[in-house]
């Protein structure tokens, strides 16, 4: 698989994925019952920490080691192209509370 690198469509990937960490967050939330503010705040809470790991932001340890996730995109038709950050790693926690805002202030399911 070959690296390449291009800022500006790694961060319309990350936009995308958080779209979607988001959509099935409050999906899942609203199918067990959540509603209003408090849909709208365990979406949050959610969305949040799980950009949050992916971006690095968690400690985590692996055996005398420290993780740290690089989010990475596959692209192609045989996914035989990575699309990587040029430096350091993801920024999705910083798209997590505008699209919060898109998803419960634009009422979109």
């Amino acid at each position: 698989m070959r690296q390449f690198y291009d800022q500006e469509a790694y961060e319309a990937r990350e936009m995308r994925l958080v779209q979607e960490i988001v959509r099935c967050t409050k999906q899942a939330l609203a199918e067990a019952g959540l509603t209003g503010e408090k849909l709208k705040s365990a979406t949050e809470d959610i969305a949040s920490s799980v950009a949050s790991a992916i971006d690095g932001s968690t400690h985590m340890d692996l055996e005398d080691d420290h993780l740290v996730p690089i989010l990475g995109f596959a692209e192609g038709r045989m996914r035989d192209r990575l699309l990587v950050p040029e430096s350091g790693g993801s920024s999705l926690y910083e798209y997590v509370f505008g699209i919060l805002r898109e998803y419960f202030d634009d009422g979109r399911a």
